[in-house]
């Protein structure tokens, strides 16, 4: 009996020592559902567990985006930024892109940079001040003169003034 289990112990251990290198060689599953979050603010990196950092008027932004969604061929993800303040005084923040409380927006592909504020956003030219901000993934496209756009992820976040 002792032999055998010395003879069988070197097999354990080689298919134990083996299996870490074998789940390591499954397949990542495809995400479910797209992403976006900022990946960078004035090009330091966030760690992936940073989960909501704080930018600033006038800083550069990058944002991360997985996309799960299929998008027909005549569409194209782009990123939509932008950031409200109560203007008209009202108590409330309105987070329409119509709406009275609209101090910034920018339309880019996911890999552009994010200037906040920009330079003739009406939230620089009201002296700063915090803002409620959001990112939507989209996906943009014309098709039969009709233009389509699908929001495919948003993550929402704060902004200092």
């Amino acid at each position: 009996m002792k032999r055998w289990s010395w003879a069988l112990a070197p097999a354990i251990v080689i298919t134990l020592a083996a299996m870490p290198a074998h789940a390591a060689k499954k397949p990542v599953p495809a995400p479910t559902s797209s992403r976006i979050w900022i990946a960078s603010i004035d090009g330091a990196k966030l760690a992936a567990a940073t989960s909501s950092p704080t930018p600033a008027l006038g800083d550069t932004l990058t944002f991360g985006t997985t996309l799960a969604d299929q998008l027909a061929g005549w569409e194209t993800p782009m990123v939509v930024t932008s950031c409200y303040q109560d203007v008209n005084g009202d108590g409330t923040i309105d987070t329409d892109l119509l709406g009275p409380d609209i101090v910034y927006s920018w339309v880019d592909k996911p890999s552009a940079s994010f200037l906040l504020g920009a330079a003739a956003s009406i939230w620089t030219h009201r002296g700063g001040g915090p803002a409620l901000c959001r990112a939507d993934l989209d996906a943009y496209g014309w098709k039969a003169n009709q233009q389509s756009v699908r929001v495919l992820a948003s993550y929402d976040f704060s902004a200092t003034g």
